[in-house]
């Protein structure tokens, strides 16, 4: 925490945590007290009965803010956290801008009165935490520290999604919807990460393996093959073994937060970088729905995510339906072709697939065995055949298709399919609600904020709840 241990007195820590508490520093301290604090807009106290704003741990207390705060709590009963009292007006109002919301848009995205927007954008009016925290999710704003700290990568992503709501590259631009279902999947980028630190389980070895490449030159396709027999060389797989689950590679093995989430029916998916977090965003609606497609869909997002230098990505990465099509027209842009190339071949390494092709009977068998053996959709694999074999596929009619089995399917949906609390919706499960139980049963975040992250109430916060969420998330 950057903390001068020379000014800091055993005394202070057990004024501040307890007597009872561990530990020679103040986040020891903190992982081992059971005290709690109270979050208003502008103050942040002690915990007591009355209290109706968010009640934290301290281990999160001292996350979001610093001992000299917590000090001051304990000594004086309060501790100011808005010290301008513009804020945390100009920070909703601002980010609110950048995204393009009316008022009334983010009420309805916030669930809250175009009232309570008003309140909460007027300096010097004091609105219910609650208020805030539900305002702060679709504009992708850290609400632990609103108000507190200046949020300014996060108003360079709001300006950016906002470019995209204007028709561009011969295509309509994202919906109003679909933009304020990017920004909260950054949101929800942003606090899984903080979740994993605060827990002690970055766990980023495997990512830290991967340097950004910036060569897209010509045959792009090439470096693209390239690249994913590189990742697979990099993360210890061998080119004949298919990939089991695309979701649990992502999600588990690579620990890069993945939010599934609806977004239409024509985009397909995301890469999002949220201040220093990366993160991808999976569309289960439209072709999606089909989890062929999808483990398409997360192969290209995940060689944005690992080969793209930051400045080719924007910040965001939109990629609809029609991009991820192997051969597709729509888009001559390098950085998809590249990324389009990498899926495929992340998948179905072309050498294996050129062995298969040269073993079949004929074409069209090799094509179904391609997609079968790769968990690939048959479109893929013929335009794959098709690439690396130099001919025109013609699949013939009226033969049934091969399908993903069912194993594949409760791979890739386990985390959409079962979830024990009902209200969650799915940008909120998987990882992030493993992070959520976790931080809970570590005594790193408290009952109130289990809840609001995985919005829901704290009844339904109890120790069989949370242990089925972390051993969902640990079964595969």
């Amino acid at each position: 925490m950057g903390f001068d241990m020379s000014v800091i007195s055993k005394a202070d820590l057990d004024k501040v945590f307890g007597p009872d508490t561990l530990g020679d520093t103040p986040s020891e301290r903190a992982r081992s007290s059971r005290r709690e604090f109270v979050r208003g807009q502008t103050m942040l106290a002690e915990a007591s009965e009355e209290a109706t704003g968010h009640r934290l741990a301290a281990a999160e207390a001292l996350d979001s803010f610093d001992f000299p705060t917590l000090l001051t709590v304990v000594e004086e009963g309060q501790a100011p956290l808005v010290r301008d009292r513009s804020e945390p007006a100009r920070t909703l109002r601002r980010h609110r801008e950048a995204l393009g919301y009316t008022q009334q848009h983010l009420a309805r995205r916030a669930n809250v009165a175009v009232e309570d927007v008003i309140k909460a954008e007027t300096p010097g009016k004091i609105s219910s935490i609650r208020i805030l925290e539900r305002l702060a999710l679709p504009l992708a704003v850290d609400e632990r520290v609103l108000g507190f700290k200046k949020q300014v990568d996060i108003e360079a992503l709001g300006v950016r999604l906002r470019q995209l709501t204007h028709a561009g590259e011969g295509r309509a631009g994202l919906s109003p919807t679909t933009v304020a279902a990017l920004a909260e999947s950054a949101w929800v980028i942003a606090r899984q990460k903080s979740l994993l630190s605060l827990i002690g389980e970055p766990n980023t070895e495997r990512l830290e393996s991967f340097r950004p490449d910036d060569d897209y030159g010509y045959p792009t396709y090439e470096r693209g093959y390239y690249l994913a027999s590189r990742a697979r060389q990099l993360l210890g797989m061998d080119l004949e073994t298919p990939i089991q689950s695309m979701r649990g590679l992502v999600a588990d093995t690579l620990n890069i937060p993945l939010v599934q989430t609806r977004l239409g029916r024509g985009l397909a998916g995301a890469t999002i970088a949220s201040g220093d977090a990366r993160g991808i965003v999976v569309n289960i609606e439209g072709d999606n729905q089909s989890v062929w497609v999808r483990r398409m869909t997360l192969a290209h997002e995940l060689g944005h995510l690992l080969w793209d230098p930051e400045q080719r990505l924007n910040r965001l990465a939109v990629d609809r339906y029609s991009d991820l099509k192997i051969n597709s027209s729509f888009r001559r842009d390098p950085v998809e072709v590249r990324a389009n190339a990498f899926a495929i071949a992340f998948l179905a390494p072309p050498a294996i697939v050129g062995r298969m092709v040269y073993q079949a009977n004929d074409i069209p068998s090799a094509v179904f065995e391609v997609a079968q053996h790769f968990d690939i959709s048959v479109t893929a694999a013929a335009a794959h055949v098709g690439n690396i074999s130099r001919v025109s596929v013609v699949l013939p009619r009226g033969n049934p298709f091969p399908e993903p089995s069912d194993e594949v399917r409760a791979q890739e949906d386990f985390t959409i399919d079962y979830f024990p609390l009902k209200d969650t919706p799915p940008a909120l499960v998987g990882r992030f609600a493993w992070a959520v139980a976790r931080a809970l049963d570590r005594n790193v975040i408290s009952k109130d904020t289990a809840a609001t992250l995985l919005r829901t109430t704290q009844d339904n916060i109890y120790p069989d709840v949370m242990k089925s969420i972390i051993d969902l998330a640990e079964r595969r």
